[in-house]
């Protein structure tokens, strides 16, 4: 797993203490705040081990310490917790996040590397279904209809949303994943996803040559302690 077994001990802990308290809104904001610890000191013990990238990770592993890539699966987990008011607050908490991190990626020193304002959706272009939930979350998922299918007419381009029993907060995110959907379809490398995509590839470039960097002076210490 990507936090390790130990963490991903702590991460259940957390949660069950959460729901068994009164909690309010800063509750939850420092519940998810330990999450990014864990997530930290996971990608900071990784680092450490000085692994080679290229052969010891996959390229889904190496995805998955990306920030934003673990806190969208992170809200995966979150809408199963059996509370849904906890659920939506969360999940909002994590997207607030997810905002502040890509903010701060795209005021970095390198000014040409911002990326691309999301695109802003036309409900006229839109078309809507809700149809019943399927998968894990007992008889009121499976008998609601609170899956939501969002098609861009224009484009044709298509996005689903079941991770929350709540209608509305489903449908407020497969909103946010169509937009930046229709980033990627409108600007390419330069949207949101491609340039993760690019920072993706010049992180494990960079990975790659420290790793064999540190091969290369374990050799030349062996050496010298052989000789």
């Amino acid at each position: 797993t990507i936090l390790g077994e130990m963490r991903v001990a702590t991460l259940k802990e957390m949660s069950s203490n959460l729901l068994r308290i009164e909690w309010d809104s800063e509750e939850v904001k420092d519940y998810v705040k330990r999450v990014l610890m864990l997530y930290f000191d996971a990608q900071k013990e990784r680092e450490d081990n000085g692994s080679d990238v290229a052969n010891a990770l996959d390229e889904e592993k190496e995805d998955a310490f990306d920030i934003i890539y673990f806190l969208n699966l992170f809200s995966d987990l979150v809408a199963l917790l059996p509370d849904e008011r906890l659920r939506g607050e969360v999940l909002l908490e994590v997207e607030s996040v997810i905002n502040r991190n890509q903010e701060t990626e795209g005021n970095s020193s390198d000014k040409t590397s911002q990326p691309s304002a999301l695109p802003e959706l036309n409900e006229d272009e839109l078309e809507e279904k809700f149809v019943k939930g399927s998968g894990a979350g007992g008889q009121k998922v499976n008998k609601t209809s609170n899956r939501v299918i969002l098609v861009h007419t224009p484009t044709g381009l298509r996005v689903e949303c079941q991770d929350t029993r709540s209608l509305q907060q489903n449908r407020k995110i497969a909103r946010k994943r169509l937009r930046l959907k229709l980033d990627a379809f409108i600007n390419g490398d330069a949207s949101r996803a491609g340039q993760k995509a690019t920072k993706a590839v010049t992180k494990k470039a960079k990975n790659k040559a420290r790793s064999k960097r540190r091969r290369r002076q374990k050799n030349q210490s062996d050496d010298e302690s052989n000789n």
